[in-house]
């Protein structure tokens, strides 16, 4: 992995985090539920059965085992105020008073920007139809005269051999 890649990681690990810090700190339930459920006991006779897992018995031997206290289920965790809003409307809040700054940091093109380079972009195509028009016209011509300065130079060369 390169630095970018490790970078880009942080950054994912890091919004995860907040992202379960502002979940634990709107939902007082679901953290009293998370600590009941890591304080509690485990039965000897339990069986769980994982996704991806056959069924297995729990270790009777072991049975308050750090490793088994941390396995917690998402269906047993009662997540009814589960969202992201108050962190979204705060990166939102964030995003429109710094646009205007990171805009010009970042030398972003806005839908203004975009139009007036389409107009210019329409008005050079019609410029170079116009001036290609032009242009024949003027080679046109040109050549006539060309033609006419030929004609006479020899007109004079002929004369000039008399």
């Amino acid at each position: 992995m390169d630095a970018l890649e490790i970078l880009a990681m942080l950054i994912l690990v890091a919004a995860l985090i907040i992202l379960i810090y502002y979940y634990f700190q709107n939902n007082a339930n679901a953290v009293d539920k998370v600590k009941n459920y890591m304080l509690s006991p485990i039965p000897n006779s339990e069986k769980e059965q994982m996704p991806g897992e056959q069924v297995r018995t729990v270790n009777s031997l072991n049975p308050n085992s750090v490793g088994e206290k941390i396995k917690v289920r998402f269906k047993d965790i009662d997540m009814p105020n589960f969202n992201t809003d108050a962190f979204s409307k705060r990166v939102d809040s964030f995003l429109n008073e710094k646009s205007d700054e990171l805009i010009r940091d970042w030398e972003l093109a806005t839908k203004k920007d975009i139009t007036a380079l389409e107009e210019r972009c329409d008005a050079a195509y019609t410029n170079v139809d116009e001036l290609a028009k032009k242009f024949s016209e003027y080679r046109e011509k040109t050549n006539e005269r060309l033609d006419n300065i030929d004609k006479r130079l020899k007109e004079l060369e002929e004369k000039d051999k008399e």
